[in-house]
């Protein structure tokens, strides 16, 4: 499996998600910031880097407070609030599962994609694309 995490404010936030081998997701590198108009091009590459990045059965590990900081750092921000709207993707058996996070850190319903629906799906979730 593999699975990612999106965040829209001011920039575009996203990052790969090593899963434990009792299934917690942590935070892994890059961590990754592009405007808010960036090409489908751009977004469409940081989404495939970060999916190939991340792992899977890696072994639990307790993530400590400053392990907490520290994330906020590479991501620009000083809390969770400061991420805006999110979006979860796993990629799991070749199918593509996105989850919208509200900003409150709170996940929404999800929604199993075709990879040519992957980035319009993303960009909604993070409201990216104009109201129509």
């Amino acid at each position: 499996m593999k699975n990612i995490s999106l965040f829209a404010s001011d920039k575009i936030r996203m990052h790969p998600n090593d899963t434990t081998v009792d299934g917690l997701g942590i935070a892994a590198e890059p961590f990754l910031i592009f405007p808010l108009d960036a090409s489908d091009e751009e977004l469409e590459k940081a989404i495939r880097q970060c999916l190939e990045s991340s792992k899977s059965n890696v072994p639990h590990r307790p993530w400590r407070k400053e392990e907490t900081a520290a994330y906020y750092k590479h991501l620009g921000v000083r809390s969770h609030k400061d991420l805006g709207k999110g979006t979860d993707v796993t990629l799991e058996n070749g199918r593509y599962t996105v989850t919208p996070v509200d900003k409150r850190g709170l996940f929404g319903e999800p929604v199993v994609v075709e990879e040519e629906e992957l980035l319009k799906t993303v960009q909604e979730c993070l409201g990216l694309l104009p109201v129509q």
